[in-house]
């Protein structure tokens, strides 16, 4: 085999590999949904927002599963939001009330994906998102509508 020819499939070898990695990359990064609620961010820490991804919408007959994305504002190291916590709630003017725990699973710094998700019946509900940041503790409240 020519040094040219060797070169070439050397130069193509390395190039079939960082084609696969790639695409593996985008695969295991990816957290793309069908539906999305609006960005909200915390009162007390204007700089740190979130929203959530999901592929269905909730409804008051079925476990729902959905991915919290925390959208730091730039120069925020999300490294530092922790002690991540997500409730389930419905303010029913003289009265409120929440929903069975949720089961949390961080992705990495900015993805949690829940599940176990319970709403017992149709209406507006809140996830009421709890964490640390910059030692204080903070609070976002996303709007959910669930069906029937």
């Amino acid at each position: 085999m020519t040094h040219s020819a060797r070169l070439f499939k050397s130069v193509l070898t390395v190039l079939t590999g960082l084609s696969a990695t790639f695409v593996v990359g985008l695969t295991s990064t990816s957290h793309a949904h069908s539906g999305h609620t609006p960005n909200v961010c915390a009162r007390t820490a204007t700089t740190v927002c979130a929203h959530l991804g999901f592929d269905a919408e909730p409804n008051s007959s079925d476990s729902w599963s959905f991915m919290l994305h925390f959208m730091p504002a730039s120069g925020v190291d999300p490294k530092l939001i922790t002690n991540v916590s997500v409730k389930l709630w419905m303010d029913m003017g003289s009265h409120s009330h929440g929903s069975s725990p949720v089961t949390l699973a961080g992705v990495d710094d900015v993805h949690y994906q829940i599940t176990d998700a319970y709403f017992p019946m149709a209406g507006p509900w809140q996830v009421k998102v709890g964490f640390t940041y910059e030692s204080m503790n903070h609070e976002i409240i996303i709007p959910v509508m669930v069906k029937k």
